[in-house]
């Protein structure tokens, strides 16, 4: 999707959607589809993944530890008054710059090794009353049981001399499995609760000790509603945001918005969020992350819900539970940043004909253009650079010498064909037409910086014309074949001798010469929603109904 930050000028971060249309048909027919459902967000996971995780109570105080089953409802296990604690893996972490981290430093250490005492609990509370007798006791949950474990040591000898020193002569060094997690007193080695389980369940934190309010909480600098599940195997920790989805809707609209923008442009933004994330929670594409949807642009940009407005409540407020729909059935309404003037049929983008995803002049968009961040563009290529480009990408080739396109309907390039010395051609279709190149969108045309007009060809015997006369051959009087080189002279009919120097090509689409300017207007892959097309609607009256009926073909927005 397309991401739009906040700064003195409105900025934005444009996004791929590569395997978009791929997926198989999902079942979404109003009697399947929930009003605000639970959702899960992946926050930090993969690559991103995190050895400790900070939460700080900002409305709301305190917190509950547990899990959720397999409706994701919230099994409670134990609390905490503290109101800043941090979820860490069990494995030796750091406290260094505000974080807790894999790297030894002279910050807090929570070590992996602890003293594990005999016996069970019936509960959190006997736990951790008979935890607290002991220096550095904590409650722990592993497998179904409650144990008391005391310590946090960094390797086994050092746990080995607590227990000689404590006089602890009946407790065993323990560690964890590598799904285990501890929830510490942040910027601390004190654990407060260890959670550990081979069974597939996973420490959820839910932020307040009852659910009298609703709470907001601080995490990596953003704030969120909802709670927060950690799940972990054998490395760092998955961060996800588990939460109802018209609180996410706020987050979406926050992220991929300005808060500041027309109410029924937001209305639209909350209506398209709602309905790609439905999408995404049956879709289970990220089901081996153990969550819905991700919080990047290529699912739909989330950070939280800071900065939230009287618009941005409104918006989702006044469209509370309502998706677009297509012949009865949950559409996926894609969006992104501006048109240029027209948008663009998926199937010339992506792959799949979506009845509800049809290119159509956009005249709307101009109006808010000048408020636009390079909403006009030029990229500039020289021939060196075009050759170099496509050897780099497997398309051997002479040199480049001309590029040409196609168009569609609304004006966007949807093919576009370099040719090289020897007349070879290597052509690039939809989406790629201007991920090929790192062009801002398909909706641009190509000049040639060393020469004039719509390009060069040259004709043979008055009829076909060639590009180039590289690889071309003459025909002597006695038959023999030889390739064309140095000055080429043609005789005319009258038997005039004059040097070739190349005519106008038939197809107006082509350009050549030594340096390539591509002209466009508009960012991102340009199917559905114009999000400053939405805003230039608004600002001329029009409802987030007419502005999604607009830019959705045949669609209906509506409550299950």
């Amino acid at each position: 999707m397309m991401r739009i930050r906040r700064n003195e000028i409105v900025h934005f971060v444009s996004a791929l959607l590569a395997v978009l249309l791929l997926l198989p048909a999902i079942p979404a027919r109003a009697a399947e589809v929930q009003v605000n459902p639970t959702i899960r967000v992946g926050l930090y996971f993969g690559s991103n993944a995190l050895p400790g995780a900070n939460l700080l109570n900002q409305v709301g105080s305190g917190y509950r530890f547990g899990y959720f089953d397999g409706n994701l409802n919230f099994v409670q296990l134990g609390n905490t008054s503290h109101t800043a604690i941090s979820v860490v893996k069990t494995q030796n972490v750091w406290y260094n710059s505000g974080q807790y981290t894999g790297a030894s430093s002279g910050g807090a250490a929570v070590g992996c090794y602890h003293l594990l005492l005999p016996g069970t609990y019936a509960d959190f509370y006997g736990a951790q009353m008979a935890a607290s007798t002991y220096p550095g006791g904590f409650p722990a949950w592993v497998d179904g049981a409650y144990q008391v474990r005391v310590g946090a040591y960094l390797d086994s000898a050092s746990a080995q001399a607590a227990r000689d020193s404590l006089g602890l002569t009946d407790a065993q060094v323990a560690g964890t499995s590598g799904n285990g997690v501890s929830v510490v007193e942040t910027g601390s080695s004190r654990i407060l609760f260890q959670f550990d389980s081979t069974a597939g369940l996973f420490l959820a934190v839910r932020p307040g000790l009852d659910d009298g309010s609703k709470t907001e909480t601080i995490f990596r600098n953003n704030v969120y509603y909802g709670s927060f599940q950690y799940r972990r195997n054998g490395g760092d920790i998955t961060v996800v945001n588990v939460l109802p989805m018209e609180d996410y809707v706020q987050g979406v609209i926050l992220s991929e918005m300005v808060a500041s923008w027309p109410v029924e442009a937001l209305k639209a933004q909350a209506v398209c969020a709602r309905t790609y994330g439905y999408r995404k929670l049956l879709q289970h594409k990220h089901d081996a992350y153990g969550f819905d949807i991700c919080n990047g642009v290529d699912c739909q940009a989330y950070r939280g819900i800071a900065g939230m407005t009287d618009n941005s409540r409104r918006a989702v407020d006044e469209t509370y539970g309502e998706y677009i729909w297509y012949n009865g059935t949950l559409t996926e309404p894609v969006y992104f940043n501006s048109d240029g003037g027209g948008t663009e049929s998926a199937v010339n983008v992506w792959t799949e004909d979506v009845p509800y995803l049809q290119g159509k002049i956009d005249p709307y968009e101009a109006a808010v253009a000048s408020q636009i961040e390079k909403y006009n563009w030029t990229v500039t290529y020289t021939r060196q650079e075009l050759t170099d480009l496509l050897n780099s990408k497997g398309y051997t080739n002479s040199g480049i010498v001309a590029v040409s396109t196609k168009t569609s309907p609304t004006g966007n390039v949807v093919s576009i064909t370099f040719t090289d010395s020897s007349g070879k051609t290597f052509t690039r279709t939809k989406e790629a037409c201007r991920t090929f190149l790192g062009l801002r969108s398909q909706r641009y045309t190509i000049s040639g910086g060393s020469t004039s007009g719509e390009g060069t060809a040259y004709y043979v015997n008055k009829g076909d014309t060639l590009p180039t006369l590289n690889g071309a051959y003459t025909i002597d009087g006695s038959g023999g074949v030889s390739p064309i080189a140095g000055q080429v002279y043609a005789i005319d009919g009258s038997g005039a001798v004059a040097p070739v120097t190349g005519g106008t090509a038939s197809a107006g689409t082509t350009s050549t010469g030594n340096v390539f300017t591509f002209t466009g207007s508009g960012w991102g892959h340009s199917v559905g929603m114009s999000q400053w097309g939405a805003n230039a609607m608004a600002h001329s009256g029009y409802t987030y109904r007419d502005i999604l009926q607009f830019y959705y073909t045949g669609i209906e927005v509506r409550q299950p």
